[in-house]
């Protein structure tokens, strides 16, 4: 079995006592999935997400990364594996410019100024911006960011990629460039959106979240086009469902 798996055992989670966001989820993905969560608005899709990179703690159950259980004191070696996209540009670019947002986590781990360099540069691209590289963040359109952002989490390498609602901002051109990397992106990947067309592009497992349970785990097809099961939980088919 593959040492890169993410394993989810009776989780639950709330930002406030008695208010669930999360409950009782179990979940298990390993090694070259590619796993999109859907649901309604305050399913818990975004919650779930910040859990398995540690952004929130205080949960019940156990969540594993790489064996690694998600606590305070192993958030740096779960990091080092995971690279994470917020759903929000501006929670998670912080420097000013493109180069030194995507060069922090890199220079942070000890790399020589030489990989930190050939990372940027490989990473913005990737995603299709190596013109953004000395831009000032303050400066860059909502998509730009996003883009950005996108590359900050592949110049750490990860062995898991968590993208949260990646195709938010992004033009028609930029979101079939995320769409072609996603799908040369290996490793695991856990996507959340309200994209639906673009889940059913670049996974091929689906869980859907209800009020904070899973409702549904399966093939991605099955589950995108079942409009009977989208529209009990408050979705609708892909808009390529209907050609």
């Amino acid at each position: 079995m593959s040492h890169i798996h993410i394993d989810i055992q009776n989780l639950s989670f709330g930002y406030r006592k008695n208010q669930e966001v999360l409950k009782h989820i179990f979940l298990r993905a390993g090694e070259h999935e590619s796993i999109g969560i859907i649901g309604a608005n305050g399913a818990g899709k975004s919650t779930l997400l910040k859990l398995l990179v540690g952004l929130e703690l205080g949960f019940s159950g156990s969540i594993r990364v790489e064996d690694i259980p998600v606590e305070a004191k192993t958030l740096p070696l779960i990091r080092e594996r995971i690279g994470y996209v917020f759903q929000d540009s501006d929670s998670q670019l912080f420097t000013s410019t493109a180069f030194d947002d995507i060069a922090f986590g890199p220079r942070n781990y000890g790399l020589p100024e030489t990989e930190v360099i050939k990372r940027v540069e490989a990473s913005l691209t990737a995603v299709g911006a190596l013109r953004l590289r000395d831009k000032h963040i303050h400066e860059m359109s909502g998509g730009e960011k996003k883009l950005v952002s996108i590359a900050t989490a592949l110049a750490m390498s990860p062995d898991i990629l968590l993208m949260d609602e990646p195709t938010a901002s992004l033009d028609p051109r930029g979101r079939r460039r995320l769409i072609e990397l996603c799908k040369s992106f290996h490793h695991l990947k856990l996507f959340t959106s309200h994209d639906l067309d673009f889940i059913l592009d670049t996974c091929t497992r689906v869980v859907l979240l209800y009020e904070g349970a899973v409702v549904a785990d399966g093939k991605a097809s099955d589950i995108l086009y079942d409009k009977q099961l989208l529209e009990k939980y408050g979705l609708e088919l892909p808009l390529s469902a209907g050609k």
